[in-house]
C-alpha cells in the first residue's frame, strides 16, 4: 500500500466535502429559513460547481491524471450492458415521476434540476473521479483491487451523509442511516460505471435522475423506506452487480 497516495486521496475527498459543508452550513445558519427558499438551490449549485472545477484541477496536479467526463472517449458497445441494472434501479423510478415533475412551475422545475445536477456533478467528480484515480495509485495491483477501490470510495461517500444531521431542517437519524446504507451501494454501482468505462459521465447521469424529484425544503432527506425492501433491492442487487462487473478476470479502463 502506498500510504502517501492513500491519505492524499482520502484527505482530498473529505477535505473538499468538509469545505463545501462548512460553507453551506454557515449560510443556512446565518440566514434563517434559507433552506426553505427555492433560490438556495442556485446558491448551492454555484458553490459545488466551483469546488468541482477545483477537484478536476487537483486530480491533474496531485495524481497527474485527468478525470474524464467525455461519454464516448473510451466507449465500447459492450458497455451498454453495464447500464441495464442502473436503469432498472434508478431510471424506472425517474420515468414514473416525470408527470409530477412536469406539473411544476418552470421556476421550480429549474430549481429541481439545479439541485439534482449540483449533487451529481460534485459527488461523482469527488468520489468516483478523484477517489478512484487516487486509490488506483495507492492500492497495489491484485485481482481484488477494483472491488477494494469500489468499497473504499463508497464508504467515504456514504458516511458523509451523516453530516446532514447538522442541517437546520435535519432529517431523522433513521432517515440518515438509510441514506448511508443506500448511498454506499449506489456508490458501488457508480464505481463500476467509472472503472469499466473510464468516464464519470454515466455516474453523473444516473446520479442526477436518482436525485431528481419535486423540490421541497428537505427534498428526499426526511423520507424512510421499509428496511427489507431497501436491503434486497438497493443492497443485495447492487452488491451482486458490483461483484460480477468487477470480477478479477475483467479488464478495466
Amino acid at each position: 500500500m502506498n500510504w502517501k497516495e492513500f491519505f492524499k486521496t482520502a484527505i482530498g475527498m473529505w477535505g473538499t466535502f468538509l469545505f463545501y459543508k462548512l460553507i453551506t452550513l454557515l449560510l443556512l445558519y446565518i440566514f434563517p429559513n434559507l433552506q426553505e427558499k427555492p433560490f438556495y438551490e442556485f446558491i448551492y449549485f454555484a458553490i459545488v460547481f466551483v469546488i468541482t472545477l477545483f477537484i478536476f484541477k487537483m486530480s491533474t496536479k496531485i495524481f497527474n491524471k485527468k478525470i474524464v467526463i467525455n461519454p464516448i472517449k473510451n466507449f465500447k458497445i459492450s458497455n451498454l450492458l453495464l447500464l441495464i441494472v442502473p436503469f432498472i434501479l434508478f431510471g424506472i423510478d425517474f420515468i414514473a415521476i416525470i408527470p409530477s415533475i412536469l406539473h411544476q412551475t418552470p421556476y421550480l422545475l429549474l430549481v429541481s434540476v439545479f439541485s439534482a445536477l449540483g449533487a451529481a456533478l460534485f459527488e461523482e467528480t469527488r468520489d468516483r473521479g478523484f477517489g478512484i484515480v487516487g486509490f488506483s495509485q495507492a492500492i497495489p495491483n491484485s485481482k481484488y483491487k477494483a472491488f477494494m477501490i469500489a468499497c473504499l470510495t463508497s464508504f467515504l461517500f456514504s458516511t458523509t451523509h451523516y453530516l446532514n444531521l447538522l442541517m437546520p431542517i435535519a432529517p431523522t437519524l433513521e432517515a440518515v442511516q438509510q441514506q448511508v446504507f443506500y448511498t454506499f451501494f449506489m456508490g458501488m454501482i457508480f464505481a463500476v460505471l467509472y472503472m469499466r468505462t473510464g468516464t464519470i459521465f454515466y455516474g453523473i447521469f444516473f446520479h442526477f435522475i436518482n436525485n431528481m424529484s419535486v423540490w421541497t425544503p428537505t427534498s428526499d432527506l426526511s423520507t424512510t423506506s421499509p428496511w427489507g425492501n431497501l436491503i434486497v433491492l438497493y443492497g443485495l442487487v447492487p452488491l451482486i452487480y458490483t461483484i460480477w462487473c468487477l470480477r478479477p478476470k475483467k479488464s478495466f479502463y
